[in-house]
């Protein structure tokens, strides 16, 4: 028989912390949004500990909305394909730059008739999840879980990056500014995006900014910064609700001149 937890197991999951090393955010992280959803579930759901972790369908679909026939799918293609996944970040040698590929998981079993996967994350990977000091960056699983693309769920973690704490609580607004190549890396944007800018902004940035604003509560204000007539880095201005979710009439307004998602040419 296949597992059925409880509804407060269930709403658990979404509501973990997924806590992971800063250099994994701005890195390429060769995921399909389904790896991506299972692979911050497990992160999640490791809470600090180095082992083995359980994600259910029945938790997959409650967490991300989805059918319960779409979960079993899910995570049973994802996690035979995250094996052969890989975290990919750019490394320098003097002037050669070069790519250091890390296996994200060395271990899964998936029981079908129970209905849930169990995976480990390779040894490689464990320093980027582990003992992180001040160099990490944290939210809620929950608030990534209504997205349906995976460029605005790496928005999402670049701009938590960048939500600096005080006093042990995270500001609701910040900024990030990006080099174009280290954008282009962590977005893993296709060469037809990284020759024309206008592909980057119509394909990647503007639906994840659009997605993010109308799903997760963000208000978001970007532009492109050129040198000379090529696009050198992208800055966005960011602020979320502090209450969560979606912005509602009893939210006050911000100032006119942020009051609204805009990019400057």
């Amino acid at each position: 028989m296949r597992e059925s937890p409880t509804k407060s197991k269930i709403t658990e999951l979404g509501c973990l912390n997924v806590v992971i090393a800063n250099v994994v955010i701005r890195s390429a992280q060769s995921l399909s949004l389904a790896e991506k959803r299972i692979l911050m579930a497990g992160i999640a759901r490791l809470g600090g500990k180095n082992e083995m972790v359980k994600i259910t369908a029945a938790e997959y679909a409650e967490t991300y909305d989805v059918s319960l026939n779409t979960a079993y799918e899910q995570l049973k293609a994802a996690v035979e394909n995250i094996f052969e996944r890989y975290l990919q970040f750019q490394v320098w040698e003097g002037k050669k730059e070069g790519v250091e590929r890390i296996r994200w998981i060395d271990a899964y079993k998936y029981f079908d008739k129970e209905g849930y996967v169990r995976f480990g994350f390779g040894n490689h990977i464990f320093p980027y999840l582990f003992e992180l000091g001040g160099q990490f960056t944290q939210y809620q699983l929950k608030q990534a879980a209504a997205l349906r693309s995976l460029h605005s769920w790496r928005l999402l973690e670049l701009f938590e990056q960048m939500r600096k704490s005080l006093n042990g609580t995270k500001n609701t607004d910040g900024w990030l500014s990006m080099p174009i190549e280290e954008f282009w890396h962590a977005m893993e944007a296709k060469d037809s995006h990284r020759k024309n800018f206008n592909n980057l902004r119509k394909w990647i940035i503007e639906p994840a900014v659009k997605e993010l604003t109308e799903k997760d509560g963000w208000l978001i204000e970007w532009e492109a910064v050129k040198s000379g007539r090529r696009v050198a880095s992208l800055r966005f201005r960011f602020e979320r609700n502090p209450q969560g979710g979606l912005f509602s009439q009893d939210v006050a307004p911000l100032p006119k001149q942020k009051a609204q998602t805009s990019a400057k040419k």
